[in-house]
C-alpha cells in the first residue's frame, strides 16, 4: 500500500519537519501549576467587599436623612406660612 500526497503550493512551501517537533513539544511541556489563592488575598477581597457594602449603606442613610430634613424645612415653612397669614 502505497501513501500519495497531493502537492499544491501550500504543502511545497510548507516544511513539515518542524510539525512534528512542534507535536513533541506540546505533548512534553508541563500544564500551568493550579493557583490556589490564599488566604491574605481572599480576606482582601472580603474587606473590600465589606467597604463597598458599607459605602452603599452609609449613601443610602444619607439620601434618606436628606430627604427627611427636607421634608421637615417644607412642612417648617407651611406651618410658618400658616401661622403668619392667621395675624
Amino acid at each position: 500500500m502505497t501513501m500519495t500526497m497531493f502537492f499544491n503550493r501550500d504543502t511545497q512551501a510548507h516544511d513539515f519537519s518542524a510539525d512534528s517537533a512542534y507535536r513533541a513539544y506540546l505533548i512534553s511541556r508541563n500544564d500551568a501549576p493550579i493557583v490556589h489563592h490564599s488566604g491574605d488575598i481572599q480576606w482582601k477581597r472580603l474587606r473590600v467587599s465589606i467597604r463597598q457594602t458599607w459605602k452603599h449603606i452609609r449613601s443610602a442613610v444619607a439620601a434618606v436623612h436628606m430627604a427627611v430634613v427636607a421634608d421637615k424645612m417644607r412642612r417648617a415653612r407651611h406651618e410658618l406660612a400658616r401661622v403668619s397669614r392667621n395675624k
